[in-house]
């Protein structure tokens, strides 16, 4: 309704293209996806064994492992990828393939016309145990609760955020020769088979819940204004509270674009605040763990003495790891090397004899499907409520409603390659009420 289409197709669409000068026709702009011709359905096979008892009148205990493994899951095969500049200086010692063919030359199947090729399968699977402790009370004279605790290990063959969760397999050329294995399944578990976290609260590794509901001791035949009756009764007695809540361990992902200097990750938690003074403000947050942060901005000030760099850094700090080439303390622009601070430049010798300037990436990176337990987070809903009879066939009830009743900001579950959690966002929103007013008759 807002252009009129000036080509239709099946009506004046042919010679649309002219072949004599296909200018958006260039040569790998042109991709293919299919499916492989097996396409089984997934399938879970689940088991699990409980034991519970009755600990007390109304509660009982009770002890479970649950474990299940999926199999034949969604899985993209990518194997006419053009590999990083790294790995094709490297294997090659060749310069870069230039004009016509310049998208096309290095890749591994076809090098004249097609661009990526992907072959979507079922080569992903998963793996699942768990244990839970619940303790339970059934309500009774007024009161009912449940508690219980998972320990969650979920592993699985998965790339996050990839077209319909699933997993991808990239062909041998994205990697040095001889680093991966040649067989797909083979290689797939190598690459891609790790704990599966799904996000912040998908697959926490511990998780505690509960709930309860309880009568108020307020009104007729209770503790308090025992003898309350008409309007007085209506107006006191009767109020429930309700809520439920939980406490979950979250996971961060170690970097990839910093490399190990061999120094041990050590997970300080929230043992160094710090202030977070180069962006030209100063912001707080922790220093959470060892990553990397320049030399140079290490409780540093400018020439008036203000604070422009990481400030409350501990004095035995060393990085878990750092970019192949990191900044020094006192940077020196008349050093060659100046530009490149704080980068992962390498020069590779090519066949002609020359050097070539590229950025180091062989696809295998030591810290690849890394995480590590990160911080807690818990919340608490609760609810204020109670039904009020006005006649035999008219009730109503009134509910108050609190979403993160104690209004805990909580902090974010991300953390930098720079090992500093910020606490100028909160985790999660702030304290929200609702008021609800329902007639039944």
């Amino acid at each position: 309704m807002r252009s009129i289409p000036a080509i239709i197709a099946g009506v004046n669409s042919q010679g649309a293209v002219s072949l004599d000068a296909p200018n958006a026709l260039t040569r790998g702009s042109a991709s293919m996806v299919y499916f492989n011709r097996s396409q089984p359905d997934a399938r879970i096979h689940d088991w699990n064994l409980s034991l519970e008892s009755e600990i007390l009148p109304d509660t009982v205990a009770r002890v479970s492992y649950i474990g299940n493994h999926g199999a034949k899951l969604p899985s993209w095969y990518y194997f006419n990828e053009i590999p990083s500049d790294y790995i094709w200086f490297t294997t090659t010692g060749m310069p870069k393939p230039t004009g016509e063919y310049a998208n096309v030359a290095a890749r591994p199947y076809d090098q004249e016309v097609y661009g990526g090729i992907r072959e979507y399968g079922h080569e992903g699977w998963s793996n699942y145990n768990g244990l839970q402790l619940e303790l339970e009370r059934r309500y009774s004279r007024g009161l009912a609760f449940q508690v219980y605790y998972n320990l969650h290990n979920v592993l699985a063959t998965t790339t996050q955020g990839e077209p319909g969760d699933a997993t991808v397999i990239p062909e041998v050329n994205q990697f040095l020769p001889g680093t991966v294995p040649a067989d797909l399944k083979a290689r797939n578990r190598f690459l891609n088979y790790q704990r599966d976290v799904g996000g912040d609260s998908g697959f926490p590794k511990h998780k505690v819940g509960w709930n309860w509901i309880v009568d108020l001791p307020i009104g007729s035949g209770k503790r308090f204004a025992g003898n309350a009756r008409g309007i007085v009764e209506k107006l006191i007695g009767g109020w429930q509270v309700a809520g439920l809540g939980s406490l979950n361990s979250t996971y961060f992902t170690l970097p990839t674009s910093i490399y190990p200097t061999g120094v041990p990750v050590q997970k300080y938690g929230y043992q160094h605040p710090i202030q977070d003074c180069r962006s030209g403000g100063c912001r707080p947050g922790y220093l959470f763990w060892n990553g990397y942060i320049p030399a140079h901005q290490i409780n540093s000030r400018d020439a008036n003495g203000n604070p422009n760099g990481v400030m409350g850094v501990p004095a035995d700090y060393q990085p878990a790891a750092q970019p192949l080439i990191p900044w020094p303390q006192n940077p020196d622009p008349d050093d060659p090397m100046y530009d490149f601070y704080g980068s992962n430049t390498v020069w590779v010798p090519l066949k002609n004899g020359t050097l070539q300037r590229t950025t180091f990436n062989d696809g295998l990176h030591p810290w690849r499907n890394q995480f590590v337990a990160g911080i807690w987070r818990w919340n608490l809903d609760a609810s204020l409520f109670k039904s009020v009879k006005i006649t035999e066939r008219v009730i109503v009830r009134l509910n108050v409603d609190f979403f993160n009743a104690l209004n805990r900001p909580g902090n974010p579950s991300s953390i930098g390659s720079d090992g500093i959690l910020s606490t100028r966002t909160s985790g999660q929103a702030a304290r929200r009420m609702q008021a609800t007013l329902r007639i039944s008759w």
